[in-house]
């Protein structure tokens, strides 16, 4: 890893980016984690009202019903934006016309590899870590009542639970484990229970407060299924940021095309841990008028005392994302992430990278997508397999990870999404952290179905 000192002019741009630039996040073609904090708006414009024809000799014509039973929109759109094309509405198991809602997804597929690797594992792949055998990802639950600032002050709140395979990517210390980290009720291999998002939402019109613990607004992937293009997830998204956090976080949206937000939280996936570090935790987005691009700044600085490793000292990481709509089909995104960590033996640990993405809308029922991945491991201390039972890929691997995915997103209904996909990893640095090799080919496909 390089150190302080050596940070890049894409640093020093980035944090000034963070300081003086703010983003909205209620663009229907950009997928944000900053998008969570506009309490679920789609982006998308409301038909103009149906006016009625009166003829001079005959009753008016009335104007047909709104039928308010939607399911609500997603925090972000990627996946689901194709899916406001299809004709048919989607189904919902509950009405979405009440205060308090309830919808949800299930998730799930395969990977094949190309290599008969250790224990069936893919490597340090993470959501889809397992090699030829099916897995049931997500069966995912919201509970939630959205905020509504039109007429004044409003409270809400949300809640999610996930049962599945990926519980063990979104655990905080002190809430699905231990203080320690060791489990609290998921003691099955694979298969266990998070909640990845309590919390109490107070507002009052272009203004809104969330407390509890809740998704992270850094990066650009997310956990949640139905609101990413890929089935695999970057290196990035599951070794240089966190998953969720716990304070309380503000939300300011300017006007149409700022957004700033601002707030203090425990640190990196923690709800109860054995000591609690304050961080600050904020982000800006910017949209023009014209929606042409968007970007999103976020940062989280302070005190950590590792939710991985026994360490405390600073940890700051900085996130920005950029997206371009080129042509109505044709979307570019690319991210930057760079992370430091103070405080440990050797001075400090780095860790950085970027993510770029490419997708074009073939029609209403098709979409295609290439990923393309840089990710430096400067000191060889954050890319390690997840689960303990995985000893494909045990950590310590400095230097460059690659990867390249491509895929499609098919869908035949407006409720169903099945994503197949290729992916080809490698590795230039120290170590072997694919199963004993420098490279890995994986193969997969999964489907979603909301709700």
């Amino acid at each position: 890893m390089m150190r302080l000192q050596k940070l890049s002019w894409v640093s020093v741009a980035a944090f000034a980016c963070v300081l003086h630039v703010s983003l909205p996040t209620g663009w229907a073609q950009t997928v944000t984690r900053l998008s969570d904090l506009d309490s679920v708006n789609s982006g998308h414009p409301q038909p103009a009202p149906t006016v009625p024809v009166v003829f001079q000799d005959e009753p008016p014509i009335p104007a047909p019903e709104f039928d308010p039973r939607q399911p609500p929109p997603a925090p972000r759109a990627e996946t689901r934006q194709v899916v406001e094309d299809v004709a048919e509405e989607p189904w919902t198991l509950f009405r979405q016309d009440n205060a308090f809602k309830v919808h949800g997804w299930i998730a799930g597929g395969i990977t094949g590899n190309a290599r008969n690797t250790t224990g069936r594992f893919n490597g340090p792949l993470s959501f889809n870590d397992r090699r030829d055998e099916p897995m049931l990802n997500q069966l995912y639950t919201v509970i939630e009542r959205p905020l509504d600032t039109e007429n004044g002050w409003d409270i809400g709140g949300r809640a999610d639970l996930l049962f599945g395979t990926d519980y063990i990517f979104t655990q905080a210390a002190g809430l699905e484990t231990r203080r320690d980290f060791s489990p609290k009720w998921n003691n099955r291999r694979f298969y266990g229970l998070a909640m990845p998002q309590m919390y109490l939402e107070a507002g009052y019109g272009d203004l809104s407060v969330k407390l509890g613990h809740f998704y992270t607004i850094l990066g650009y992937e997310v956990v949640t299924a139905p609101d990413n293009f890929f089935y695999s997830h970057a290196i990035t998204m599951q070794y240089a940021e966190p998953f969720t956090q716990t304070g309380g976080l503000g939300t300011w949206n300017a006007n149409d095309n700022w957004t700033f937000s601002a707030g203090l939280v425990d640190g990196w996936d923690k709800f109860d841990p054995l000591s609690s570090r304050a961080q600050f935790l904020g982000g800006a987005s910017y949209t023009p008028d014209h929606e042409q691009y968007s970007i999103v700044c976020a940062v989280i600085t302070g005190d950590e005392d590792g939710s991985e490793l026994p360490v405390i000292g600073n940890r700051t990481l900085y996130t920005i994302v950029f997206s371009l709509n080129v042509t109505e089909n044709l979307q570019y995104v690319i991210e930057h992430d760079h992370g430091i960590q103070s405080g440990v033996e050797d001075g400090t640990w780095e860790w950085y990278g970027v993510n770029q993405y490419l997708f074009y809308t073939l029609n209403d029922r098709w979409k295609a997508g290439v990923r393309g991945e840089w990710f430096r491991d400067d000191d060889g201390v954050r890319v390690a397999a997840v689960r303990e039972s995985n000893l494909t890929s045990p950590g310590g691997y400095r230097g460059n990870f690659f990867e390249m995915t491509a895929g499609l997103n098919w869908l035949p209904t407006s409720n169903l999404t099945l994503r197949p996909e290729v992916r080809w990893d490698w590795f230039d640095g120290q170590g072997e952290p694919f199963d004993g090799r420098q490279s890995m080919f994986t193969f997969g496909v999964d489907a979603v179905l909301i709700w």
